[in-house]
């Protein structure tokens, strides 16, 4: 069974994430003009994730690397950069959640008169991965100047200002009489789905990744991050 999870976290999920990513574009598309702008934050993020978790996974990939390094404990020096606290199973289930719960939020912003929560809810996660990825790729550059780093850049940088902010940008434009229920909403909203995608799952299963035998959910290599290091300098 770990086996085949392992096999689900390699590239499958990346693959059923994108074929969701295209049919909800699609159906985005073709609903663009009756759709609140609730209803299409939710649709943005099912077509975002995939091509943000490309980037961060595959091209150039690397994004645990330095995940690791920030949030890992420092008492287990360069051992579990590949796995710990973030896996392909952790990140996976994470970057699933951050795609198919927005999903499920479209529903009430839609039928539910929850328009502006929802909105809310997608512009605050747009802006916060905007923010997040800047401090890390600044985090980088100050970490690895010296190997010959020049840019701002971390993976997911690129699709975070191109995609995210773009989608935060049009939702704040698009909402309108919105009340402080509908803040509060969308700072609820969004503080279940980051509970829910991260600590929730992460905080339980990281340790349950580490007691796996051999690689098992662990990346292969640090991708961007290689060229900056060695297995000494990590």
């Amino acid at each position: 069974m770990v086996k085949k999870l392992d096999k689900w976290c390699n590239t499958i999920w990346l693959v059923c994430l994108g074929i969701l990513g295209v049919i909800v574009a699609f159906l985005l598309i073709l609903n663009w003009n009756s759709w609140t702008p609730g209803a299409k934050g939710g649709a943005f993020l099912a077509v975002i994730m995939p091509l943000h978790v490309l980037e961060e996974w595959k091209c150039p990939g690397g994004l645990h690397y330095i995940y690791n390094i920030i949030f890992g404990p420092k008492d287990f020096g360069s051992r579990y950069l590949d796995r710990y606290p973030m896996s392909r199973f952790t990140d996976m289930i994470t970057n699933i959640g951050l795609a198919v719960i927005p999903l499920i939020y479209a529903v009430p912003a839609q039928l539910g008169g929850m328009s502006n929560m929802v909105a809310i809810c997608i512009i605050i996660l747009s802006f916060g991965e905007v923010l997040a990825h800047t401090v890390v790729g600044c985090y980088s550059l100050k970490r690895y100047r010296k190997a010959g780093k020049k840019f701002i850049y971390c993976p997911g940088f690129f699709t975070a200002y191109v995609l995210f902010l773009p989608a935060g940008i049009y939702l704040c434009s698009q909402i309108s009489n919105v009340t402080a229920m509908d803040v509060l909403g969308g700072i609820i909203a969004m503080a279940i789905l980051g509970i829910v995608c991260v600590p929730l799952q992460e905080t339980p299963l990281k340790k349950w990744v580490l007691k796996q035998e051999g690689d098992t959910f662990a990346f292969t290599d640090p991708k961007y991050y290689a060229r900056f290091t060695d297995k000494d300098n990590y």
